[in-house]
């Protein structure tokens, strides 16, 4: 948590190391680069804050690998995510939240912006926003216990959005970003911002976050 203001940005970490092999869920989903914190690291909004993800960087006996795998948009997890929105906002002193979440952690913010009334804006980076369409993609095990942000698209429709993805990310495309986005009725003030020669997450995005908000608060 950084700095106090009117709106906070909150950064939302991706879902880490979910699977140590493509079958095996990992014992730790703690990410080994934090991309959502690396992006919030360089924001230089007046408040900044960043929260992980269940379990990421803490073990105990509530951690089940649920948390990471399958449910890892469940309803337990959005609970918590939002108990921690609330006290970064609370910190913050702040009115209103900028939610911004990386992979997984857009979908989180995606969910999260739907039910609450605060949010001044949606971005998204690598965003996981339809995870039906993501494990059909990989051929991977639906998300069986994980609510999917197009079926909560209702409040969204007039939510000042905008969702980056890089040219070069095998895991998340448009096809994903697209599925999200087209929920949400032609009228929804909603952009797609395709950024060249990047991939999913890491340093690389960071490098160019300074850049990529300059020029959304441009267009403000």
């Amino acid at each position: 948590m950084r700095g106090q203001g009117d709106v906070v940005h909150i950064y939302i970490e991706g879902d880490g190391v979910a699977y140590s092999t493509p079958t095996t869920p990992s014992l730790d989903p703690t990410p080994i680069t934090p991309t959502a914190l690396l992006l919030a690291r360089v924001d230089d909004a007046a408040a900044v804050a960043y929260v992980g993800r269940p379990c990421q960087y803490i073990s105990g006996d509530s951690c089940t690998n649920k948390s990471w795998t399958s449910g890892r948009f469940s309803e337990a997890t959005l609970q918590t995510e939002n108990s921690l929105v609330n006290a970064a906002k609370k910190s913050a002193n702040a009115k209103r939240v900028v939610l911004v979440g990386f992979s997984g952690g857009g979908a989180v913010a995606a969910l999260l912006a739907e039910r609450r009334t605060d949010v001044a804006a949606l971005i998204t980076v690598c965003g996981n926003l339809d995870h039906a369409v993501w494990t059909a993609m990989h051929n991977l095990t639906p998300l069986y216990g994980s609510l999917n942000p197009t079926e909560h698209v209702k409040r969204l429709s007039s939510l000042p959005q905008v969702h980056f993805l890089g040219a070069a990310d095998t895991n998340i495309n448009t096809k994903v970003t697209n599925s999200f986005v087209a929920k949400l009725g032609p009228d929804a003030p909603a952009t797609v911002h395709i950024v060249p020669e990047l991939a999913h997450g890491g340093e690389d995005w960071a490098k160019a976050w300074p850049e990529l908000l300059h020029e959304l608060r441009l267009n403000n």
